[in-house]
């Protein structure tokens, strides 16, 4: 199966880039042959919004015709174009229009959280109408979560909408080989981007209301953050680093990451808003118990057959985040049952092999209907 994949390389951070590497990994031993097209402008400085730029205008154009010509000297059986909608959506829409003509089935993957319907919701009738135009107009569109599956089913009632989760590479990130030295403080991990949104700073105060735990930071900071948020998380962080009780690892190769979880007793992610995010399929892969808020499909993912397989706080409960990071602390048990928990589910949903067959299952029904 040859696929053209539409989507953001490294360097730049974040879910879906890390989620692309993911795919051209496995892409190999599922039978797809993958050629990928960046979609990614090349930046200094990390900017989590999403917002139209010169630069993102400039690479889109680029994009686009580097998509014209592969599909005219290649013709891949299908394009599987990655988007996060929002300022992107008339670039993603002019590229299912280019597969169209060409005759090669698109496949939008949407690596978003369900904040899009909130955001489609408040535009103008007219885009919204385009933006459910774009939506149709795909041989098929992939959501991360049931909800938005449900949502865009309604939006294009007659259309292939399909819930495939993220991969995660189960032997690559996997539990240590012993557990941690007892009697030291237990080492509380956070990875991902720097940000507000992302609950940095609740989880800062309550590791820091809790004795015998430490901080681990793995992410780079975003540029843009307000002064306001800036100050507050410094005098935090500031705090917990002249107790000894912090350590910024700052952005780590992905190939370092699986060492991260292993040197971690918890992992938290007290975001306010997500899509899937890798990062927790990869603590759950790692055998760490977690901690998260039930935003986007985290809860699909913690609530299973599998039983309870994480802990779950409401976004900016800092009072919440406190007690369960210290009910953790207190009872090595609920630590270890969550983390085998996790792993368990972590291999039975989640690995590459068995989401990777699924895109394939999928593209083999585009390329069917196409012929």
């Amino acid at each position: 199966m040859r696929v053209a994949l539409w989507g953001p390389l490294p360097p730049p951070p974040g879910g879906l880039t890390r989620w692309v590497r993911t795919y051209l990994d496995a892409a190999p031993a599922a039978g797809i042959e993958a050629e990928v097209i960046d979609t990614s402008p090349r930046c200094a400085a990390i900017d989590p919004t999403s917002r139209l730029r010169p630069a993102r205008v400039v690479r889109s154009g680029e994009a686009l015709s580097e998509l014209h010509r592969l599909l005219a000297r290649s013709r891949p059986d299908v394009v599987h174009l990655c988007t996060t909608l929002f300022w992107a959506t008339a670039r993603d829409g002019l590229a299912v229009e280019l597969c169209r003509r060409a005759g090669v089935p698109a496949m939008l993957h949407l690596h978003l959280s369900p904040q899009i319907i909130a955001w489609q919701s408040a535009l103008p009738w007219p885009i919204r109408q385009a933006v459910r135009a774009v939506l149709g107009r795909a041989a098929a569109v992939v959501t991360l979560s049931e909800e938005l599956r449900h949502y865009v089913q309604g939006l294009v009632p007659g259309g292939h909408v399909a819930r495939i989760p993220n991969p995660v590479d189960t032997e690559g990130f996997h539990p240590a080989a012993a557990p941690r030295s007892p009697g030291g403080p237990l080492r509380v991990l956070f990875a991902g981007l720097i940000t507000p949104q992302k609950g940095v700073l609740e989880l800062a105060r309550a590791v820091l209301a809790v004795e015998g735990l430490t901080l681990a930071l793995a992410g780079p900071r975003a540029a843009g953050s307000a002064a306001d948020y800036t100050r507050r998380l410094g005098e935090a962080l500031g705090e917990l680093a002249r107790q000894g009780r912090l350590d910024l690892l700052g952005e780590l190769p992905v190939d370092a990451m699986p060492a991260a979880y292993r040197g971690a007793d918890i992992f938290c992610l007290p975001s306010h808003g997500e899509g899937l995010p890798n990062v927790l399929l990869e603590a759950m892969a790692s055998g760490l118990p977690c901690v998260v808020t039930p935003v986007g499909a985290v809860p699909e993912v913690i609530e299973g057959e599998d039983g309870r397989v994480a802990l779950a706080v409401a976004p900016r409960d800092e009072a919440a985040l406190r007690d369960v990071l210290r009910s953790l602390r207190d009872d090595p048990s609920l630590r270890t049952q969550l983390g085998e928990a996790a792993r368990r589910r972590a291999e039975r949903r989640y690995a590459t092999r068995t989401v990777m067959a699924e895109y394939a299952a999928l593209y083999a029904q585009l390329t069917s209907a196409a012929r």
